[in-house]
C-alpha cells in the first residue's frame, strides 16, 4: 500500500506518490521568465532557492478556472520544480491491487505524463509521473534560468 497526494486540476483528480513531494505551499510572488513556454508560470523563491513553477493545467492542456491554487514542489534529479494545481484535497492510502498501469487507449491528457490509474470506490484517480513532465531540453533550459 502506498500513500498518494490527491489534487485537482480542472475537473480531473490526480495523484502523486507522497515520497516524490518535498512540500505543498500557497502561491507566492511568481517572477515571469522571458520567452518561457506558456505553461511555465515563472520562478518563486522558496527559502533562498529558485524554484521554477509549471502550470499543470496548461501543461496537460486541461481547462481550469480555479480562483485559489496550491504549488506542489517535487525534487527532480538536479533541482526542485513546482506544479501549480487547483487544489490539494487529501492524502490517500491506495492498495496496489487498486492501481493498474495506464494503457494506450487513454486519450485527452498527454499520455507520457500518466503512470497509472487508481480505482478508489466509484472514483478513478490518474497517477502522474511528474518526472516525465519535462523533456531533457526543457530541464536544461530551466537549469540555465535558475543559474542566471
Amino acid at each position: 500500500m502506498k500513500q498518494y497526494v490527491i489534487f485537482n486540476v480542472g475537473d480531473c483528480s490526480f495523484g502523486v506518490d507522497i515520497l516524490e513531494i518535498v512540500e505543498i505551499i500557497k502561491p507566492t510572488k511568481i517572477v515571469k521568465l522571458p520567452s518561457a513556454p506558456q505553461y511555465v508560470e515563472g520562478i518563486i523563491d522558496v527559502r533562498g532557492t529558485s524554484v521554477p513553477v509549471y502550470n499543470l493545467a496548461k501543461r496537460l492542456e486541461i481547462d481550469s478556472k480555479a480562483e485559489t491554487q496550491k504549488i506542489i514542489i517535487v525534487q527532480l534529479s538536479k533541482f526542485q520544480l513546482g506544479f501549480l494545481v487547483d487544489d490539494v484535497s487529501e492524502i490517500l492510502k491506495i492498495e496496489e491491487d487498486k492501481i493498474e498501469k495506464a494503457n494506450e487507449s487513454i486519450k485527452g491528457i498527454k499520455r507520457k505524463f500518466i503512470d497509472s490509474i487508481a480505482r478508489v470506490g466509484d472514483d478513478m484517480i490518474i497517477i502522474l509521473d511528474l518526472k516525465n513532465v519535462l523533456t531533457m531540453d526543457e530541464e536544461e533550459e530551466i537549469e540555465k534560468h535558475i543559474k542566471n
